[in-house]
């Protein structure tokens, strides 16, 4: 049992310090990698997800030719200057219409509709007289049908440089009633409802006569059209689009050191407060014991959401609390053993001898309580990472660091139970259970190692 444990214990230990090798996500920084609550990619495997897209990037660069914009001939644009990509359009028509010119570039989507996508770029526009211009982006689908996703206004006048952003999560009742759609329906999976080739269209308007001839130029830079992916990495993600393995893999890490910290904190606590009672016996005795006494019967749970709330969530504050709140029912168990060892013979020698009262705990009393101690640390890990992953559960946890609890809370807060999503709940409750076990049979191992009356037992 004791092989067992100890071989789940390494598991856990490897896995904590191969973190950064074994996930190249930030568990708290990396976010909207994906859609909020993605399945993890071994769904393709089943029937249903096999289109389902992972997340990808289109990417026009600012340049006409490969993997760049193609330019249209019909309309009066011409070619300035790439990277940006510098544009002039003019326009000397006879009759007072638009002229009309476009850049055009093609990619290959095959998979089943996104639930959301994001266009980014910079642009700038530059009136060179007075013109009335308008710019527009489109989106044509295989079926030749467009869609305007974005469009100047029409301008007589220069723009300063801007930033084109847009994602279809945010967009309002008026943008879709345009596309013929109702509130609720997913802009997304409207423009991709097909798989084939799809076109991405820059289209310029320009106004301008013979008396008025009209100009002005682009600067068009990296243009981005970002899909999250509706699956992701081996655990899927949360709310946020953040890996959920990275979180458990980093959690592993956050779990050990609260639980051995605040296990050997308590542990200390113990050790010194039944050593000193015990021999010293008389008022200091009486007076721990019943400073003990109170606090054994406090509720645990309820005292560390106050303490915690009161002096900070930090995960250091945490580690404190349970290490001051821990240690009574061990000194009672150390001041226990001390009672029947300062009576021994060798306990009375050294007093003849002229030994300390220091002397006399360190170097007699110490060694033999030691084994008690041993035990119980690894017994008590187990109540420290359950104890941490109740406060995180109940937003009492620290919030800055990625712990098991912590993904316990966001599941509960923000839809894993209604999504179904059993594979962001699952992982960090086995994790739990698997490394408290390991210490659970670690412990008892040790208990029947080092306590003489329990082999004799047995």
């Amino acid at each position: 049992m004791g092989l067992i444990g100890l071989a789940i214990l390494l598991f856990f230990v490897v896995m904590s310090i191969a973190a950064p090798l074994l996930t190249p996500y930030d568990p708290l920084g990396d976010k909207f990698l994906a859609e909020g609550v993605a399945l993890p990619s071994w769904y393709k495997a089943f029937p249903g997800y096999n289109d389902f897209p992972q997340t990808m990037e289109f990417v026009v660069f600012p340049r006409i030719g490969q993997n760049g914009w193609r330019l249209d001939s019909q309309g009066p644009l011409k070619l300035v200057g790439e990277d940006p990509l510098k544009l002039s359009c003019e326009s000397a028509s006879e009759k007072s219409e638009y002229s009309i010119a476009e850049l055009t570039h093609d990619f290959n989507y095959q998979y089943a509709p996104p639930l959301s996508f994001q266009i980014k770029t910079d642009i700038r526009f530059e009136a060179l007289s007075n013109s009335i211009y308008e710019i527009e982006l489109l989106i044509v689908n295989p079926d030749s049908a467009s869609f305007s996703l974005w469009s100047s206004d029409v301008s007589t006048k220069p723009v300063d440089p801007s930033e084109l952003s847009m994602d279809t999560k945010g967009l309002s009742f008026e943008y879709k009633s345009k596309m013929g759609l109702e509130w609720y329906q997913n802009v997304a999976e409207r423009i991709f409802s097909r798989k084939g080739v799809y076109t991405l269209m820059m289209r310029f308007k320009l106004k301008g006569s013979s008396d008025n001839p009209a100009a002005f130029r682009v600067n068009l830079d990296r243009l981005v059209l970002h899909i999250p992916g509706r699956v992701h990495g081996i655990l899927g993600t949360d709310h946020l689009g953040s890996d959920l393995f990275s979180q458990l893999i980093y959690g592993t890490r956050v779990s050990l050191l609260i639980g051995v910290s605040a296990a050997l904190l308590s542990v200390v606590i113990g050790l010194i407060v039944g050593l000193v009672s015990g021999y010293l016996g008389g008022v200091t005795d009486e007076a721990s014991m019943r400073f003990v006494d109170v606090l054994l019967v406090l509720p645990g749970l309820p005292m560390l959401m106050i303490l915690s709330g009161l002096f900070g969530r930090s995960i250091w504050n945490i580690v404190l609390l349970l290490g001051l709140l821990s240690w009574p029912g061990f000194a009672r168990v150390v001041r226990a053993q001390v009672l029947q060892l300062k009576t021994a013979t060798y306990v009375e020698a050294s007093k003849a001898m002229g030994s300390s009262v220091w002397g006399i705990m360190i170097r007699h009393l110490l060694p033999n309580v030691l084994p008690l101690a041993y035990a119980t640390i690894a017994l008590y890990i187990p109540g420290a990472i359950i104890t941490e992953a109740a406060l995180s559960f109940l937003a009492l946890g620290d919030p800055n660091t990625p712990s098991w609890g912590r993904i316990f809370y966001s599941a509960n807060a923000f839809g894993a139970f209604q999504h179904l999503a059993w594979w962001w709940i699952m992982p960090p409750g086995i994790a739990i259970t698997a490394l408290s076990l390991s210490f659970v049979f670690i412990g008892t191992t040790m208990d029947e190692i080092l306590n003489p009356k329990v082999r004799a037992r047995r």
